[in-house]
Formats: structure tokens, C-alpha cells, sequence
């Protein structure tokens, strides 16, 4: 078994990959300021990027963001909105900010091309790192720009392997999505796991998934409750001594779950895990988190 530490990205998670693509894309063609809406993850991954290229960046998140990532984006320079109760809402409000200022682009969290193609490095470094393909690799999936990129990239160097989506259950879009066969609107998130807030994943996440499938490949979508994603934050934190969020424990218990690591028992080859990260924890957040829910 093998992690991959995103975490250890200069933001804190996975998204510096498809951000540093996106944004310097971005600058290339003339856009001078970034407008993002984000849970925190993304806005943390653009107004760093956007700082190393000198551009201006807004970033819009709802009121479910945890007040630690909002004054790390103000640190950055980055100018925060709070609005709206969840993502969808924020969303709204950066998509028409945009509008009206001619050297300003939109930034989604998730669904872009862009975003993908950089996240697909990922796949590129767990090919050379490795001695032999993975036998399966387990994610965190919120709108689905991860799985997206970790199935390009598999694409790319024509691997099929066992994926592993993992989210909770108060945020399950892609999941139920995935099991239908056909986007799923949620109601609400009700979810510790606020960075996989999306009421809907991408479109693109379904596709890719079928056609990798179609391939040979197996796409898993596995839900875990709030208790199990705060555990294996705790577990993992115990074991490497690193936070994250418990929006990457949702993958991560997976391996530190006994019940949920079943799905694991057939898979032949290296099992590698996709730290994403996340910013929003502090040792006090996760002491609190671990009472709540009496452990």
C-alpha cells in the first residue's frame, strides 16, 4: 500500500496540479484576474498560483467555509466574498463577477478540461514511481475534477486498474449519480466533509467513467459516514503525523476502515492512495471533530 502526499502541496492539497496548468494557461493568454468560488481547497490552490503570477484573484465561498482557510486566502491576497449556504450558491456569484471585467476569467473548482490534464500528472508519477502498474488507486471524489484527471491520465498511458471513488454519505453526488447512471441533483450537503460539497458532479465524471470502463477498467463508488472519514483523518494524522481534512478521509479510510477496506481484498498489484489534503484542519479542529463523535 502506498500514499501519494498531495498534501504536501504548497497550498495543501491535490489541486496546485490542475491550477498551476489552468492559471498559467490563463496568463498566457492575456487574463489578468481570476475569479474562483470554492469550499476552500481550489481558492487556497488559485490565489497561490495567481500570486506567483502577479495576477489578481477573487474567490467566492459559501458560508459553510471554515473561517481558518478564509483568512489563509487573505494572507495569499486574495480578496473573499462569503455567500450563499453551500458551493452551488457561491458558484453563481463568481460565474457573474466575471461578466462585466474583460481581463477577468472564471476559475471553476473541478469542472475544466484544464484542470484534469494537470491533475493527470499524478497518474504520471505513480507510473514512475512504482516498479509495476498499480493494482488500484483510491480517491476522494466532491465535483469530480480528481476523477477526472486520475482517468486521463490512465488513459493516457492505456492502463486499466481498479479506481476507488470514496465519499461521504451526506455528500454522495457522484455516487448516486453513478449508480443511476445519470447526474444526481442533491438537496443539501449533509456532511462534516464540506470540501466534496458539490450538489452535482461534472458530467465529464461520468463519461470518463463509463468509457474507462468500456476499456477494461473498474470504477468503484463507495460511501463512508462522517465518523469513518474523522477516524481516518485521526488515524492517518497518529501514523505520519499530518492533518487533513475530512474530506481526504474519506479515501483514506478506505485502507483504515475494516469494514470499508473489503472492497480491497480482491485488487492484484500495489494499492496506492491519493492523499488529497485540504487546509481546513488544525489539531484543534480534529480534537473536536473526534469528540463529536465519541472517540
Amino acid at each position: 500500500v502506498y500514499f501519494k502526499f498531495d498534501c504536501l502541496q504548497e497550498s495543501g492539497s491535490f489541486k496546485d496540479r490542475g491550477m498551476a496548468h489552468l492559471c498559467q494557461t490563463l496568463s498566457d493568454d492575456g487574463v489578468t484576474k481570476l475569479v474562483s468560488s470554492s469550499g476552500g481547497n481550489a481558492g487556497l490552490a488559485v490565489a497561490t498560483m495567481g500570486s506567483r503570477l502577479n495576477m489578481d484573484v477573487d474567490v467566492i465561498v459559501p458560508e459553510t467555509t471554515k473561517p481558518i482557510v478564509i483568512a489563509k486566502l487573505q494572507t495569499l491576497g486574495a480578496t473573499v466574498t462569503v455567500h450563499g449556504e453551500n458551493w452551488n450558491a457561491a458558484d453563481t456569484l463568481a460565474r457573474h463577477r466575471v461578466l462585466d471585467e474583460p481581463a477577468a476569467a472564471y476559475v471553476s473548482p473541478y469542472d475544466d478540461p484544464l484542470l484534469w490534464t494537470g491533475h493527470s500528472t499524478i497518474v504520471d508519477e505513480i507510473i514512475q514511481q512504482l516498479d509495476e502498474p498499480p493494482g488500484c488507486i483510491v480517491i476522494s471524489v466532491g465535483g469530480g475534477g480528481l476523477l477526472c484527471g486520475i482517468l486521463e491520465g490512465l488513459d493516457k498511458h492505456d492502463l486499466t486498474t481498479t479506481v476507488i471513488a470514496s465519499e461521504t454519505r451526506g455528500a454522495s453526488s457522484f455516487g448516486q449519480a453513478w449508480a443511476k447512471g445519470e447526474l444526481v441533483r442533491l438537496d443539501s450537503i449533509d456532511s462534516i466533509a464540506t470540501s466534496l460539497g458539490a450538489l452535482e458532479v461534472t458530467q465529464s465524471a461520468l463519461e470518463k467513467g463509463a468509457a474507462f470502463e468500456a476499456k477494461g477498467g473498474k470504477l468503484i463508488a463507495i460511501q463512508c459516514d462522517d465518523s469513518q472519514a474523522v477516524s481516518a483523518c485521526d488515524s492517518f494524522s497518529s501514523e505520519y503525523r499530518t492533518l487533513v481534512e475530512p474530506a481526504c478521509g474519506a479515501g483514506l479510510a478506505v485502507a483504515y476502515d475494516n469494514q470499508l477496506r473489503e472492497v480491497l481484498k480482491d485488487v492484484n498489484g500495489p494499492i496506492v492512495l491519493e492523499v488529497c489534503g485540504g487546509s481546513g484542519v488544525s489539531i484543534e479542529l480534529l480534537d473536536s471533530w473526534k469528540k463529536q463523535y465519541g472517540f
